[in-house]
């Protein structure tokens, strides 16, 4: 495992799987997203908020990776098609049966809209020397995934950090040994958002639009905690259109991944931190950047706690604001993930994010 093969350094920088998607975007799976993660946001349920904002309806952002997966089966299919085929390859060709993600970048440019049916290209960019972690001996790699619509506009950009890696049985079943974290006591829940919109008019007043105006560098976000139950985990799987077992499982996890049961999974994450924001945002505001880190799993029986914190509040060459914010996802006193959020936010009253096209979008 010391050197890596010449074939896959041929791949570093290579455009390898470029594809269309099995499906055009829809809404059932925009609302089995937004259920899994309970995103009331009206842009995804109100057609005159729709309309009003983003000129129809959209996708929440963060569910970019979803329209690329590939159906679990078709009938006219002869081997095994994976999402994010890359990271297959390498742990095939590299002999690491098991890999984790440890990093999500995404990087946000048009709306995907209903109808919609993506384009997808993925690139290798680094694999790394051997490494030992806790998990195991292995290495990293880093991908990412090109996103375009129909008409060739940019959409996004993916970017993924893995870990593959050979576990030994020790290791394993160290592991899957329950974990001794408890759940928080007396934790401040933050209330659900109110966007204050009437579901049969849509209509929102201006007064309760969040604005740079009305935020400070330093300012706290409304705490969320949500108890995270077996049903959430696969809720959130199949909302994504993860298959994976590890996130339906629980003989797999244990077993194979060696960790004490199924976990959330990337998307979902994602999904959950773009609820927390815009939850506080309202649905002015507009995702522009999300990366965010794992360092530990979510599992049943855990409950889950959002924070967050403005770390910067500036305007940009093109007049557009942005609100950076600094989150973290714990479990007990376990910090499970830490993400960084760039949201664009009305700089007045009238002022709407959503209607920056080309070089006055700037994420």
């Amino acid at each position: 495992m010391s050197e890596l093969p010449a074939e896959i350094e041929s791949w570093i920088g290579e455009t390898r799987y470029e594809q269309v998607g099995d499906f055009d975007v829809e809404r059932g799976y925009i609302f089995a997203s937004c259920a899994s993660v309970e995103n009331g946001n009206p842009l995804f349920w109100n057609e005159k908020a729709a309309r009003d904002l983003t000129d129809g309806w959209i996708a929440p952002p963060t569910m970019l990776s979803v329209w690329f997966r590939p159906h679990y089966w078709a009938p006219d299919r002869t081997e095994t098609v994976q999402p994010l085929q890359v990271h297959f390859d390498l742990k095939e060709r590299l002999g690491l049966p098991e890999a984790v993600m440890t990093d999500n970048t995404i990087v946000f440019g048009a709306p995907v809209r209903p109808g919609d049916r993506l384009k997808t290209w993925q690139v290798l960019r680094s694999v790394s020397a051997v490494k030992r972690t806790k998990l195991g001996e292995g290495r990293f790699w880093a991908i990412d995934v090109e996103y375009e619509n129909q008409g060739g506009e940019w959409v996004g950009t993916e970017s993924y950090t893995g870990f593959g890696y050979q576990g030994d049985a020790s290791d394993v079943e160290r592991r899957a040994q329950p974990s001794q974290r408890q759940r928080s006591a007396g934790v401040e829940v933050g209330p659900r958002a109110d966007f204050a919109l009437s579901s049969s008019e849509g209509e929102r007043s201006q007064k309760d639009v969040l604005t740079t105006e009305a935020i400070r560098v330093g300012d706290e976000l409304p705490q969320l905690a949500v108890d995270v139950s077996a049903t959430t985990v696969v809720l959130g799987a199949l909302a994504a259109r993860d298959w994976r077992p590890m996130h339906h499982d629980t003989h797999f996890a244990v077993h194979r991944n060696g960790v004490k049961n199924i976990f959330l999974n990337t998307p979902n994450q994602a999904a959950w931190f773009e609820r927390y924001l815009t939850d506080w945002t309202g649905p002015e505001g507009r995702l522009g950047r999300i990366r965010f880190r794992m360092r530990d799993s979510v599992f049943p029986d855990d409950r889950m706690v959002f924070r967050g914190i403005v770390e910067k509040a500036e305007t940009d060459a093109s007049g557009c604001s942005w609100a950076e914010v600094e989150m973290k996802l714990t479990v007990g006193d376990n910090v499970a993930t830490e993400c960084t959020a760039r949201i664009a936010i009305p700089t007045r009253p009238g002022d709407n994010p959503w209607k920056r096209r080309g070089e006055q979008w700037n994420p």
